[in-house]
């Protein structure tokens, strides 16, 4: 809760005006958090602008108004601006808007304004062109990067439009989840918290198996000082490709800190499938492991 004192310096604070404006910083929300104790004050400062000279000239009148008060020790703690999901309306486009409108000047769904701006122009202003939104321009449009107002421009490079005849196989490119045919296995395996969802397809003419890992963990989040499982938890994914006859991982790739803990669950997956194969009693869901089982 503000203190009194607290209250008294966002009280003076209304002496000072935003440049070209009749509205004080306090009604136009410049004024955040104020601290006063004493001589000592400071005073959060949100200027919704980026024209530097405006912000100097309500920086200084801050100042003055709070001497002539007597505060001796004055911070003014400047913060980040507003920051807008659309653009705003230059002044411009509000001038051509009323004239076409016949003086009125209405909001619509397609272009948001901010508090400020609503509120000066329910008083029959027209905000200036120097709003933060208006110098920076849409925030999901970078040209230079490729972004432009139709989306991303698609990814360059050669491209091979018919069909691939080369000599060089790509083994992965066999791979087809959805083919009823194919020899494919999923696993649960439960190891150190993490539930680990492995599922692998064998490539059809080699002793390849290409291999997908989840690991799933239940994250909790603190709601109020009340813990409570997170409704999605964490996930961390990993691909591997392990060749059966050499017994050895040949390729893994993903975005973890540690792959360890991923090829040990994959291990354990596999010798089950294997015990399974060697002994068909295994298959039994009454004997099998409860922290494995075929899905």
């Amino acid at each position: 809760m503000m203190s009194a004192q607290s209250q008294e310096v966002r009280e003076l604070l209304r002496e000072v005006h935003y440049p070209g404006f009749s509205r004080d910083i306090v009604a136009a929300g410049f004024v955040g958090d104020i601290v006063a104790i004493g001589p000592m004050v400071e005073v959060e400062f949100k200027p919704d602008t980026r024209d530097e000279d405006k912000v100097a000239t309500m920086e200084h009148e801050m100042r003055e108004v709070l001497r002539r008060a007597s505060y001796a020790d004055i911070q003014i703690r400047r913060a980040m601006p507003y920051v807008h999901e659309v653009p705003l309306r230059s002044a411009q486009d509000l001038a051509k808007e009323a004239g076409r409108k016949g003086g009125r000047v209405e909001q619509t769904a397609s272009r948001l304004m901010t508090p400020l701006q609503a509120e000066m122009l329910e008083d029959g202003e027209l905000p200036e062109s120097d709003l933060l939104a208006i110098t920076l321009g849409r925030l999901d449009v970078a040209p230079a990067a490729g972004y432009g107002p139709g989306g991303p421009q698609p990814l360059s490079g050669p491209r091979e439009a018919i069909s691939y005849d080369i000599a060089v196989p790509v083994l992965q490119w066999d791979i087809d989840p959805h083919d009823p045919e194919a020899r494919t296995v999923q696993r649960e395996i439960e190891l150190a918290g993490w539930d680990y969802r492995v599922w692998w397809q064998a490539h059809p003419r080699s002793e390849l198996l290409y291999v997908s890992m989840q690991a799933m963990k239940e994250d909790w989040v603190d709601h109020d000082n009340n813990a409570v499982p997170h409704p999605i938890g964490r996930s961390e994914a990993v691909n591997l490709v392990y060749d059966e006859q050499r017994e050895a991982v040949v390729a893994i790739y993903g975005t973890v800190r540690d792959f360890r803990p991923f090829v040990k669950a994959f291990s354990m997956a596999y010798d089950s499938v294997q015990g399974e194969q060697q002994d068909p009693t295994a298959q039994d869901p009454a004997t099998q492991d409860p922290a494995t089982h075929e899905a």
